[in-house]
């Protein structure tokens, strides 16, 4: 009896194991499933709603936006498929992968491009897609020389062990190319981060010479992504330098990289799906159709040059005396109509007479107004006193009052 009572218990004990240990398999594979697919999923939002906005308003930069998001989805279906040891898949997978890998960046600064370059040569975003398509190419074309038996092995050696000491022939090429995709990958990260601080800071700077009031015209949201980027990037660097074979085994290692990706892939679609200026908008705004001629002819030189000498001082009258500053959403058009001459010449006088943008000569004016009322006034909130100063909103106000007071509004409100 006892020694039935002791198989049934071992019996009982060992199914329960045994089914524990397969419950804990089970929900390891359903864990790492959700991670590795958090970023897809997060795109494939993003690209559905931008298919939908562009279906309606048909803007060009969300359309390059919607060609990034797409490519990063495309990215990360092929992290799912080798996440989750779907071998049989890895061949395409794999192809899809490397590809999108050396296209997102780019797409990315396409679009970036759409946003601040009203015009420009679309010939070079085929220059800048050419690395990913020749690689993928590439990629292809060698898994589909290689037979069953050396795609298992190359999948088995390197790309889950990162061992390629085994390879040799066709699979020894396909290695050699996914590394030297590495090294392409990090010079396009590089160029996209460097070149892509150039595009917002050279759109700024024009704002700064045609507008008064900049912050909804800004790309603070794209900024802040291009930030994220460089964090980012070093993570996608340092995940393809280590291999991901670094992260096949662990869903808890695999976690950090994919939460990183899903929070910049959501900050970064919804950047996009909120910015609607782009220099387009600019453009008509101001109605701009061809760049001003600012050419003196030889006839006309002296004349010319009297007028851009007696800017300066017809510049700075028509604002103050007419306190001009205290019109919100001021324009430079707005001052060169008034003055009968074009936005070139009132632009390039503020930068190179006046040693300021226009940005800046209305805003200090602004701030200078403001402070007058805060002192006439005091019981004035800093609403009213921002309405009342020219200021589009409270939060421009206080931006431009720290800025060229050195601290918040409230600070001078409340001191005795």
């Amino acid at each position: 009896m006892m020694t039935i009572c002791r198989n049934c218990f071992i019996f009982f004990f060992d199914y329960f194991a045994a089914k524990k240990k397969r419950c804990t398999f089970v929900g390891r594979l359903m864990f790492a499933s959700l991670i590795s697919s958090m970023p897809m999923y997060i795109c494939t939002f993003w690209c559905v709603l931008l298919l939908l906005d562009v279906a309606e308003k048909r803007q060009t930069a969300k359309k390059r936006l919607l060609a990034y998001m797409a490519a990063a989805a495309l990215l990360y279906m092929g992290h799912c498929v080798y996440f989750n040891r779907l071998t049989g898949l890895l061949p395409v997978s794999d192809t899809v992968y490397v590809t999108m890998n050396l296209a997102v960046f780019p797409l990315y600064y396409i679009y970036l491009k759409e946003l601040t370059e009203p015009e420009w040569n679309h010939r070079w975003q085929w220059l800048l897609l050419a690395p990913a398509v020749v690689v993928g190419l590439t990629v292809g074309l060698l898994y589909w020389l290689m037979s069953p038996a050396e795609t298992t092995l190359f999948v088995d050696s390197y790309l889950y062990r990162d061992d390629s000491h085994a390879l040799s022939g066709v699979g020894w090429w396909l290695a050699t190319v996914h590394r030297g995709a590495k090294a392409v990958f990090a010079l396009l990260v590089v160029f996209v981060l460097f070149m892509g601080f150039r595009k917002i800071r050279k759109y700024e700077q024009v704002l700064e010479q045609n507008y008064a009031d900049t912050d909804d015209k800004r790309l603070p949201l794209v900024k802040v992504v291009l930030w994220l980027f460089v964090v980012t990037s070093f993570i996608s660097f340092l995940a393809n330098v280590l291999g991901r074979n670094s992260f096949a085994d662990s869903p808890w290692l695999l976690l950090v990289p994919s939460t990183v990706f899903s929070v910049l892939q959501f900050l970064l679609g919804y950047a996009g799906y909120r910015q609607q200026f782009t220099v387009r908008d600019l453009l008509r705004e101001l109605d701009i159709t061809a760049p001003e001629s600012d050419t003196v002819t030889e006839s006309s030189s002296e004349s010319q040059h009297t007028v851009l000498d007696e800017l300066p001082r017809q510049i700075a009258d028509v604002v103050s005396s007419d306190r001009l500053f205290l019109q919100p959403n001021l324009k430079i058009t707005d001052v060169a109509d008034l003055l009968h001459t074009n936005r070139t010449y009132v632009s390039r006088v503020l930068k190179e007479e006046m040693g300021t943008t226009f940005a800046d000569f209305i805003n200090r004016q602004r701030i200078e107004y403001a402070c007058q009322l805060m002192e006439q006034q005091p019981q004035l909130p800093a609403s009213e006193v921002a309405r009342l100063s020219g200021f589009s909103s409270q939060s421009s106000f206080y931006r431009n009052y720290k800025h060229y007071m050195g601290h918040a509004p409230k600070d001078n409100l409340l001191a005795p």
